[in-house]
């Protein structure tokens, strides 16, 4: 596998992990606020679905915009690895650069670490956090916005 493959898939990967923590915790949050939307207001079943959609519709373009999701890059992933992998020893922009760009020593640094990313994918060493952080909050948002049609419904 060549190095910039494993960095493109790292790239993607992270992308999809925040786009996913964002469809999660807007769908809840969604929710959970036309919910407590329609203790104050007197809305119908159809005017909460309403509200939930638009919520969603208008948090998630927001929450990516926020996030940052742009700036992913393959120098982004690299600085990850360099910071939190011990295997990498700091020297993932190998992985980046151009092979006619590497001397022999960082030639050889790169077949080891495109060795290394072959066996153990690089998925593994992202982090899982926010998707973790994400799935509780919508938990969560659920589990309030069926408490709140259950106890004022």
């Amino acid at each position: 596998m060549e190095a910039s493959r494993i960095l493109t898939e790292g790239m993607n990967n992270w992308k999809l992990r925040l786009i996913l923590s964002a469809l999660l915790c807007i769908l809840g949050l969604g929710a959970l606020v036309s919910m407590i939307l329609g203790i104050f207001v007197h809305l119908s079943t159809y005017d909460k679905s309403i509200v939930g959609i638009a919520i969603f519709m208008v948090g998630v373009p927001a929450y990516l915009i926020v996030s940052g999701l742009a700036k992913v890059d393959q120098f982004t992933i690299a600085a990850f690895l360099n910071a939190h992998v011990d295997i990498v020893d700091g020297q993932a922009e190998v992985l980046i650069k151009s092979p006619r760009e590497l001397s022999e020593e960082e030639r050889i640094r790169r077949e080891e670490l495109e060795h290394y990313f072959e066996e153990h994918k690089l998925q593994n060493f992202l982090p899982a956090k926010p998707v973790m952080q994400a799935y509780l909050l919508f938990i969560v948002s659920i589990f309030g916005s069926f408490g709140v049609w259950f106890f004022a419904g």
